[in-house]
């Protein structure tokens, strides 16, 4: 019987742990119908809670360990980087641990309890928002990500997908248990409807008439964090500001012949520097002919700026360039700006949600050791969403803030129609971290009902949809394992979608689920026991 119970518990965790789209995309469906049940199965048989919590606590804690092995990649991290990944992995293995304390011990299953522990496991996963900068990887949810039930996040976004993956899951226990043919089709039906509401939904908005569209440049520059900044032990590799320039601009030329309205460039596109006027013209002359000078800025004083903005003269197209910003105040930014031909007028996003450590220090004793890795500055947390008003009006997020419903959200409620996002993937490199940050932008495309364009220095690169379906994309890789760097096209669609999630936003499966673990708990004893 034990070798029973560890072959169902094995057999969970293997499809529960892989079966994310960065992993095996196969298993995610596999995962949110029958992964965390068998699991359930085998520890229910255990009649102490602390039994139940540990073998919880483990399981998912592996679990965890393998869906965040990207964290594994400390050529330039560090060491520290494992101490978080691990710290992780045991903080969100006792999420679950508490969650597997209301599986009871050799009890049926009732529906008051598994509509409970669903939403449990919905408040925990929200409240993972809130740790730090906030933790958003690797929801449960993210199992439909490749199929056409992650529609369904259209009306109460990925965390109500993680509470119908838990329900789903929960059901076919109760299935197991009490058997018979009513119980498995009730089980089949819940784990169904989200397809068959994502065949819908798509078919119907695929029926509309065609929207206009905002023809977009999305450059993905392919640098290593060495050659992206002088890193001390590496500085033969470093690329200077001006050659990154030229790669850009090279990469830009290569699709010339395109009517492009929109170009944008990663996070921190190109590190701070000053340069020579003659530096500027050397490389737009040499990429764009010489009848340029009414295109160059008049003053002598060059900067990032100054070539973003001489890229929007000369090509006839705005832009979006991710640049770290100095106030008057010596306030630092991580910012995005957006700049529009011919026109002064520069507008700028502020980062919102830091990276600890990298990019604001939580803790004031932990200098010591950020500045080992030759961290000293620290940028300042930006305030609110800002619209970049040009033929669309964009609203932009910073890399990580991607994963974070709530952000996008703001940005789309201020009247943004086109989302961007500016990425920089690199400090992971051969890991699966640009492939998990990729599958978020899927998820908020769908959530607002708007397509999103992000450009990554190393990452996916890409253009996707209001349904969340890629028009054009540019992998990490080549099929050789090679950085991928260059230029991609896309005729992006600028109509928006109303979605139900974009009125409530997480607060709506939040308030559902507050309410619903509320009601349980005022019920009979018998039902928690």
């Amino acid at each position: 019987m034990r070798a029973g119970v560890f072959l169902q518990g094995l057999i969970g965790f293997l499809i529960v742990a892989f079966g994310v789209p960065s992993f095996a995309p196969i298993l995610g469906p596999i995962a949110a119908f029958v992964g965390y049940a068998l699991f359930w199965r085998a520890i229910r048989i255990y009649p102490f809670r602390t039994q139940r919590f540990w073998r919880g606590f483990l399981w998912y804690g592996a679990v965890a360990l393998i869906q965040l092995s990207w964290m594994n990649s400390i050529e330039y991290q560090g060491i520290y980087i494992l101490f978080v990944w691990f710290g992780l992995s045991i903080w969100l293995g006792a999420q679950f641990g508490f969650l597997s304390l209301l599986i009871p011990y050799n009890k049926p299953l009732k529906v008051p309890r598994i509509l409970a522990i669903a939403s449990a496991w919905t408040l925990l996963e929200w409240s993972r928002y809130f740790f730090i900068c906030g933790f958003s990887w690797n929801p449960s949810g993210l199992a439909f990500c490749n199929t056409s039930a992650i529609q369904f996040a259209a009306l109460f976004g990925v965390l109500g997908l993680s509470f119908w993956v838990i329900l789903t899951n929960l059901v076919g226990l109760r299935a197991f248990l009490k058997r018979g043919i009513p119980n498995y089709m009730i089980w089949f039906a819940v784990a169904l409807f989200p397809y068959f509401f994502g065949t819908g939904y798509i078919k119907y908005h695929d029926g509309k008439k065609e929207e206009k569209t905002l023809s977009c440049l999305l450059v993905q520059t392919g640098l290593l964090p060495p050659e992206k900044v002088p890193l001390l032990g590496r500085v033969d590799v470093f690329v200077p500001p001006v050659g990154q320039w030229e790669r850009i601009i090279a990469s830009v030329k290569e699709h010339q012949d395109e009517k492009i309205d929109l170009i944008v460039l990663p996070e921190a596109a190109v590190m701070h520097a000053k340069y020579s006027r003659n530096d500027l013209e050397k490389i737009f002359t040499k990429y764009f002919g010489s009848s340029l000078q009414e295109h160059f800025p008049k003053t002598q004083n060059i900067t990032n700026l100054s070539f973003a903005q001489t890229l929007s003269n000369v090509t006839g197209s705005e832009v979006v360039v991710g640049l770290d910003h100095v106030d008057a105040e010596r306030n630092a930014y991580n910012s995005a700006f957006h700049l529009i031909p011919k026109k002064n007028d520069v507008t700028r996003y502020d980062k919102q949600i830091l990276m600890p450590l990298a990019e604001y220090l939580p803790i004031k004793f932990l200098s010591s050791l950020v500045s080992y890795y030759g961290i000293s500055d620290f940028f300042t947390h930006g305030k609110d969403a800002t619209i970049f008003y040009g033929k669309v009006p964009l609203t932009a997020n910073i890399c990580y803030e991607e994963t974070f419903p709530q952000i996008v959200r703001k940005g789309r409620l201020n009247g943004g129609e086109l989302m961007v996002n500016l990425t920089n993937d690199g400090w992971y490199p051969n890991s699966r971290l640009p492939s998990q940050h990729y599958e978020h932008a899927k998820f908020r495309s769908i959530e607002n009902g708007a397509s999103l364009v992000r450009a990554c220095n190393t990452g996916v690169t890409a253009a996707i949809d209001p349904l969340g379906r890629a028009i054009s994309k540019m992998d990490q890789h080549d099929e050789n394992r090679n950085l991928q760097s260059g230029a991609i096209f896309a005729k992006v669609p600028t109509g928006t979608i109303f979605t139900p999630f974009l009125v409530w936003g997480n607060y709506g499966i939040v308030c559902l689920s507050a309410l619903i673990l509320g009601v349980f708990l005022c019920l009979k004893k018998e039902y928690y026991l």
